[in-house]
């Protein structure tokens, strides 16, 4: 299913964030199958502590919090269940079956995909529980070009894209000089260009740390007359001449990676016009949804290393910067946020919030 830029943006994220859950439970249905068929759910039918299980499974060295993680997740989708605490067990659900069949319809939604069947989540499911017992390294997510086109996938699933193109329509409204944050392969600034009007007046600046990508990216938009990128670290001041020159800057799937966020907000408050807007889309968080200990997982399994933050966290390191939560929307434990510049560096914590994440 590939829809348009248009489509997407008049899907209401009420039914996109149902499709991402539907997509996440189905990550559960795989996950379970895979320590069915791998002997994970063998091992708990004597309740067992997360370290007894590591000795038992024979999980390999380094692996023992992938180890508690898989058990998290299977606790969460309801196949094994805590016994006692201090420390807790874990034992299998001997009845256990997935409660109800999986809705492919929210599934081309969320994936493009005619069936769940089709995801390549079950292989890489498959991998995450085979490779306990494996002296391998992480999976390979970092930014270079050997990833390049697994970014791309990724980045173009539906649900992904939608998130992203919320963003893109909310920095077009605010103006037409955009700064794409973490640019990555460069599809954000082709979206920017596409859907800002103005004539030739704008310009849209990529901002990206890996060579790999500035490159890759700069070949995308070759024809792009007004996109430029530069490669800086979001994690230190931004060499970007002027001050309050951009009326808006996105981030897309890139918040958590950062260890420190205070540079980049300092730098937006120097960046960014009185009234602009920030954007920090499929942004990582805890928030303890249906899908928390799922995306912890497969987090775990990653390189470069994520740091997710609680929603009063981001809230409070904006607001240090001078920028208050104006709106937000979330896909689980992912967070969809557009902060409004005040020019005050104090900020004011939280100003004409919405709706706040759901726990399921």
């Amino acid at each position: 299913m590939n829809f348009t830029d248009d489509e997407l943006l008049r899907i209401r994220p009420e039914r996109m964030a149902s499709a991402y859950m539907e997509y996440r439970r189905s990550g559960y249905e795989f996950i379970y199958r895979a320590a069915l068929e791998n002997g994970v759910l063998d091992e708990l039918g004597t309740p067992r502590t997360v370290a007894q299980f590591v000795a038992r499974h024979g999980v390999a060295s380094g692996k023992a919090v992938v180890a508690e993680l898989l058990l998290e997740a299977l606790n969460r989708c309801g196949a094994v269940r805590r016994v006692g605490n201090r420390p807790s067990r874990f034992s299998a659900v001997t009845d256990y079956v997935p409660p109800r069949s999986i809705d492919d319809e929210l599934i081309r939604l969320a994936t493009g995909k005619s069936s769940y069947r089709e995801l390549g989540y079950s292989g890489s499911f498959g991998r995450v529980v085979t490779s306990l017992t494996h002296e391998e390294k992480h999976a390979l997510s970092g930014f270079d070009a050997s990833n390049a086109d697994l970014w791309d996938q990724g980045m173009q699933l539906p649900y992904y894209r939608y998130a992203r193109m919320c963003a893109v329509r909310t920095l077009v409204s605010a103006g037409s000089d955009l700064l794409d944050l973490a640019s990555g392969t460069g599809l954000g600034l082709l979206e920017l260009a596409r859907h800002t009007t103005g004539g030739g007046e704008g310009r849209f600046v990529g901002v990206e740390v890996s060579p790999d990508f500035v490159r890759v990216s700069a070949e995308r938009t070759a024809d792009a007359p007004r996109t430029r990128i530069v490669q800086g670290d979001l994690e230190q001041p931004l060499a970007l001449p002027g001050a309050q020159c951009f009326d808006g800057a996105m981030l897309v799937g890139a918040y958590h990676y950062l260890r420190d966020a205070t540079p980049m907000w300092q730098s937006m408050a120097r960046l960014v016009r009185t009234s602009g807007v920030v954007c920090l889309a499929m942004a990582y968080f805890r928030t303890g949804s249906y899908d928390q200990e799922l995306v912890d997982l497969r987090y775990a399994q990653r390189n470069p290393v994520a740091h997710p933050r609680t929603r009063a966290q981001v809230i409070a390191e904006a607001g240090e910067a001078g920028f208050v939560l104006e709106r937000e929307f979330w896909f689980g434990c992912f967070g969809w946020l557009a902060f409004r510049a005040t020019g005050d560096q104090r900020g004011s914590e939280g100003a004409g919030m919405t709706s706040q994440p759901n726990s399921r």
